[in-house]
């Protein structure tokens, strides 16, 4: 077994420098033989330099289209009219913490994060803003959304029986299947452990036939089946006190169930 000290900050460094020096009485000699044993045995390591935010860097309020639907999957006009939908703050957005941005802003940096697996140093740095103070606006941001919406994100009833005959029949038309399917039950996400090849976080969600999330429970831990998921999601339960849905049938990936 290798032990491996932990890595010092430059006070904690010098105090230990400090006592090495009184240990080694003084003598040069003693004292550079002390620490080269120490650095040797992974017992005297320092904290490496934290990576620099760019300051300067800012939300571009009118970033071009393509750019925009690239970084954050909305242009900018389109970001702003989904602030209002989602009924962020009409002025600027602000954390317990005291960090202020705009509602749009915000919202792009949610978008931002979401778009592609980036570390959080990447986006934080597009957006000038330190990560810790990234990861506060996210957080706040989201739990607004989560405040005002949690029911649609469970089940948007209304969407969906307003287009569930559509929905059965655009699954009819490409299945030689009798049954009326209306949804899919799928959008698992995992999140890996590389040491036990393992999942660790599941999500389950149900996507319609014309690609509108219309379900989302979750997190739970990766070593419930996807059967135990389903039911402690409740959701069968939940479509079979509507009526609307009897004698309709949600698909599931083969792979899972």
């Amino acid at each position: 077994m290798v032990f491996v000290a932990p890595k010092f900050t430059a006070d904690q460094a010098t105090e230990i420098l400090c006592h090495v020096w009184a240990a080694a009485r003084g003598m040069r000699k003693r004292f550079l033989a002390i620490m080269s044993t120490l650095m040797a045995n992974n017992c005297f390591r320092l904290l490496d330099h934290k990576p620099r935010i760019n300051f300067s860097n800012f939300f571009i309020v009118a970033l071009d289209d393509s750019t925009a639907c690239v970084r954050y999957n909305f242009t900018m006009a389109q970001l702003h009219r989904v602030s209002i939908q989602l009924q962020l703050p009409q002025d600027d957005l602000r954390t317990p913490e005291g960090d202020v941005v705009s509602s749009v802003e915000a919202l792009a940096m949610v978008c931002r994060r979401l778009t592609e697996p980036s570390k959080l140093f990447t986006v934080a740095d597009e957006f000038g803003h330190s990560t810790a103070a990234y990861s506060r606006i996210c957080k706040t941001a989201i739990a607004i959304l989560y405040a005002k919406h949690a029911t649609l994100l469970y089940f948007v009833r209304a969407t969906v029986l307003k287009r569930l005959d559509d929905y059965c029949a655009a699954v009819a038309r490409h299945s030689a299947r009798a049954n009326p399917k209306s949804g899919f039950e799928n959008l698992q996400r995992s999140v890996y452990s590389g040491h036990s090849r393992r999942h660790c976080l599941n999500w389950q969600a149900i996507t319609a036939p014309d690609g509108l999330i219309v379900s989302v429970y979750g997190p739970v831990e990766g070593r419930r089946h996807d059967t135990t998921m389903l039911s402690m999601s409740g959701l069968l339960e939940y479509m079979q006190k509507e009526g609307s849905f009897e004698g309709k049938v949600i698909y599931g990936d083969p792979t899972y169930v």
